[in-house]
């Protein structure tokens, strides 16, 4: 078995073989609807664009065997402080290689690759999906990951939406940026990161005029795409970094980001909200077929119960 330490795009042969590996692996998006991804030539973007990034994939004579993500990032933490903690995602192990040692192989060159430089980590699990960390943690070295927190990922349709866009919602990204960390401040938090690297579209911070609210319009096109079960692209916009001051002003922010997303073509816009406020939300939001899909952070060496602000673009 190979390790592969991925930095940048592999070899035209490995993408090939990873996106073999990829398209077997389905996601869960609401009732009775599944999805799958594709990372496209750089498999290792959709992680850079997050802050330092790598992947390590193990392979046997051309066959993928398994896949962990990881970056290297800044979260914010309830009061405002920022520290270094490892993000993991697209932890992938082919079937017939479970219980074996390819898992163990993968986390031990996440951790030879982390060496000190974080004592936290975390990651992102659809509800539904098979296997969760709580699984494949906690042995031989590997920190094990608890629950941490629940989150609600909303698919808003931009159809029969107002195609003009409000232009006074847009705002300078400093200070969109400024208002996330301030209305993020009483829970877990991800700012920073470089959407350029993973958004086709230019990324536009939208804020309420007063600063109740905020979020950054981008995509995941450059990094990653997601093909429904029916084969069809699911093209569509995120909204990050999305904070509010009360649900009111979430409403509204949420009304404008959709008039932006209906100009740039997106057919739908991804956000996420904490899990007790999704229901509210939707409702605000009436008349709209709002897919509802709940997701769980688990992680090691943080504290759950303060709420968890997750960017769908990073999931």
């Amino acid at each position: 078995m190979i390790v592969h330490d991925l930095r940048t795009a592999p070899s035209p042969e490995l993408t090939q073989a990873l996106e073999r590996f990829e398209a077997q692996f389905q996601y869960p998006l609401g009732p009775d609807r599944y999805f799958h991804i594709i990372h496209g030539e750089d498999y290792p973007r959709f992680f850079r664009a997050m802050g330092e990034g790598a992947c390590f994939v193990a392979e046997r004579e051309g066959k993928i065997l398994g896949v962990i993500g990881a970056a290297l990032r800044r979260l914010a933490l309830p009061g405002g402080e920022q520290r270094s903690v490892v993000y993991l995602g697209d932890v992938k192990i082919d079937p017939t290689a479970r219980g074996g040692r390819t898992f163990l192989r993968l986390a031990g060159a996440v951790r030879q690759w982390v060496a000190a430089r974080a004592e936290a980590a975390f990651a992102v699990v659809m509800d539904g999906t098979p296997v969760t960390p709580t699984r494949y943690t906690g042995r031989l070295g590997i920190p094990l990951f608890s629950e941490l927190g629940k989150i609600m990922v909303l698919r808003l349709p931009t159809s029969g939406i107002q195609i003009q866009p409000d232009h006074g919602f847009l705002e300078t990204a400093d200070r969109g940026s400024d208002c996330y960390s301030r209305l993020s401040v009483s829970g877990y938090a991800c700012p920073g990161g470089n959407p350029a690297e993973r958004s086709e579209m230019e990324p536009a911070w939208l804020m309420d005029p007063d600063g109740r609210a905020c979020g950054r319009l981008e995509d995941t096109l450059r990094a990653k795409r997601l093909i429904a079960d029916d084969g069809a692209e699911m093209r569509s916009a995120h909204l990050s970094c999305f904070a509010y001051q009360d649900r009111s002003a979430g409403v509204k922010l949420l009304r404008v980001a959709l008039r932006h997303a209906a100009s740039r073509n997106f057919p739908d816009l991804f956000v996420a909200v904490p899990a007790q406020e999704a229901k509210a939300f939707c409702e605000a939001l009436e008349g709209m077929e709002v897919v509802v899909a709940p997701a769980t952070v688990f992680g090691a060496g943080l504290e759950p119960g303060p709420l968890w602000n997750i960017n769908t673009a990073e999931i």
